[in-house]
């Protein structure tokens, strides 16, 4: 007699949209089939018959994870064929830590309805994931769960089961100060820290569809690429190469991750420049104002895995690495230190460039507050200057910083100084640049370049007295023949609108009887300007601000 029921289906349970999904996936699970799978699906359990040729004594590995709100983005994108890489990715790249080889995986899939397609969907990617593996689909559950689940929404779970010989276990202790860290390249942000990553794209269809020029695709495309799957390579690594460890960059990043593959003797010594970040980090991190500490913490940046190996086969690791098809480069090593993880140069020191036209004298306050320890969590690496001769490098070349000069006449268009501007600033690492007296509009390009890491101080309370004609000596004589008595200074970002951007601090000044717009002009300066943009300046390399709706606010 045929299965269905009408009154379950009723109640929002189709049983026979569920063998119409299990009929849908059986051409996926078939190509996961490997010499071990001893059942067909459908029965109550899975049979899988080992194969322990050269392996002595049998040690079973066995790993389970999901895919986490990384699902939110398949939802809102209706693409579901590559949430299953993930799941199974999530799995197996665990247990291969352990140098286990996979053997099988089983999924469950829980929904609030059943529609085969999509099951199916969903499936052909845990196939895939399997196929990549080398590992076996032998069983799973799709649970129909009506008023549970919304009825678009569903979750993915899996349990991988590996094995490996109890000779050649992964002993994380046989590691020793000077072995080298091997970086594996991720594909992107994997299945960790979409939490955040929701939060800091506001996350919609519409946001999702927008081409990012810093991606070179969508930010959907971007975020939905399948977590890659390092099984292969690594075994082939652990054929050939003394591997004394490995781990895998999930969530937590470096800082969590890292030490669960280290005795407690040993730190991962990494210099930040060494790690290849990809351009989807850089994103999150200027479009939440992310501070780095928490992108390390959080994301794998890059890094999917990090393999441990003596120094001497440090090399050869790389090279087979790169030859299975991955993109393998030298991360660090490990040095005595209980520390866990040492990222040098990072959440350390911010690189602060400081353009200037003149005289220089806000440049002067910034260098005169690093010296009385002020600015702490940033340093002037390089003033660049729009005019040979402005007398701000001299300023410069005492204080002992490096100074270039970018001259505005040396170039026919404001596109061309623009991108001129540009390349030194990249060439500089600029993490903040400060607008000291700089005479010179910015173009539109460098300003959403550096988007909320630029900033300028204007010698005004803004809205007051500001915009476009509103500079030097023109505002304090404008102030003065409205009569007004309270001025002062206001830093701010910089966007496309002069003196239009998030403001940061103001400081006021009383306006007195017989003040000139000179006079007036000078205690500013020293009042207010001189003291705001320093303290600026340091909040913004500590990480202390950050800009919400359009408004700036200081953190605590």
């Amino acid at each position: 007699m045929e299965s269905y029921s009408e009154s379950y289906k009723k109640a929002g349970v189709d049983v026979t949209a569920g063998y119409k999904a299990v009929s849908l996936m059986k051409e996926h699970i078939a190509r996961t089939m490997t010499s071990g799978v001893l059942t067909g699906i459908g029965g109550f359990g899975g049979l899988f018959e080992l194969d322990l040729t050269d392996i002595e004594k049998p040690v079973l590995v066995s790993g389970t994870d999901g895919v986490g709100t990384k699902l939110k983005i398949a939802f809102l994108m209706d693409k579901h064929d590559t949430i299953g890489i993930d799941c199974v990715a999530m799995c197996v790249n665990d247990i291969i830590c352990c140098g286990a080889k996979p053997q099988f995986f089983l999924d469950y899939i829980a929904l609030g309805k059943n529609i085969p397609e999509k099951v199916a969907s969903i499936v052909s990617g845990i196939a895939d994931g399997c196929v990549q593996s080398g590992c076996a689909l032998v069983g799973g559950e799709t649970a129909e769960m009506p008023g549970f689940y919304p009825v678009d929404e569903y979750d993915v779970a899996g349990f991988a089961v590996g094995v490996v010989d109890k000779n050649k276990v992964l002993n994380p202790d046989t590691q020793k100060a000077g072995d080298v860290l091997i970086a594996l390249k991720s594909s992107g942000v994997h299945s960790n820290g979409f939490s955040l990553v929701r939060k800091v794209f506001t996350i919609n269809e519409q946001n999702l569809a927008r081409h990012s020029p810093d991606l070179g695709t969508t930010l959907g495309s971007c975020l939905l690429t399948p977590t890659k799957i390092y099984v292969k390579p690594i075994l082939s690594l652990l054929k050939q190469v003394n591997v004394k460890s490995i781990a895998h960059i999930t969530g937590g990043g470096f800082y969590e991750n890292i030490p669960r593959s280290l005795p407690k003797n040993l730190a991962a010594y990494i210099e930040k420049r060494n790690v290849q970040v990809l351009p989807i980090f850089d994103l999150i991190a200027k479009t939440g104002q992310i501070p780095e500490h928490d992108m390390f913490n959080t994301f794998n940046m890059g890094v999917g895995m990090i393999v441990s190996v003596p120094q001497e086969e440090a090399d050869k690791a790389v090279r087979i690495l790169n030859e299975s098809g991955e993109e393998a480069y030298i991360l660090g090593e490990l040095v005595d230190s209980t520390e866990g993880v040492i990222i040098a140069g990072a959440d350390i020191m911010k690189n602060v460039v400081v353009l200037v036209s003149g005289g220089g004298t806000n440049l002067q306050a910034l260098i005169d507050a690093e010296k009385r320890g002020e600015i702490k969590s940033g340093k002037i690496t390089c003033v660049i200057s729009s005019k040979n001769g402005a007398y701000a490098i001299e300023r410069a070349k005492t204080a002992g910083i490096p100074s270039r000069v970018v001259a505005r006449k040396d170039y026919s268009s404001a596109d061309s100084y623009t991108d001129a501007l540009l390349d030194v600033l990249k060439e500089e690492k600029a993490d903040l640049i400060v607008l000291a007296g700089f005479m010179t509009i910015l173009g539109e390009k460098l300003i959403k370049a550096y988007e909320n890491r630029i900033v300028n101080v204007h010698p005004s309370l803004i809205p007051a007295f500001c915009g476009e004609g509103f500079y030097g000596l023109r505002v304090h004589e404008y102030a003065l023949a409205r009569g007004v008595k309270v001025s002062g200074a206001t830093v701010h970002f910089v966007n496309e609108i002069a003196d239009g951007g998030p403001i940061i601090m103001q400081m006021p000044v009383a306006v007195l009887d017989d003040d000139t717009p000179e006079t007036l002009q000078r205690r500013i300066m020293e009042q207010a300007e001189w003291k705001i943009l320093p303290k600026v300046t340091e909040l913004f390399c500590a990480d202390k601000i950050k800009v919400e709706n359009e408004k700036a606010y200081i953190l605590e």
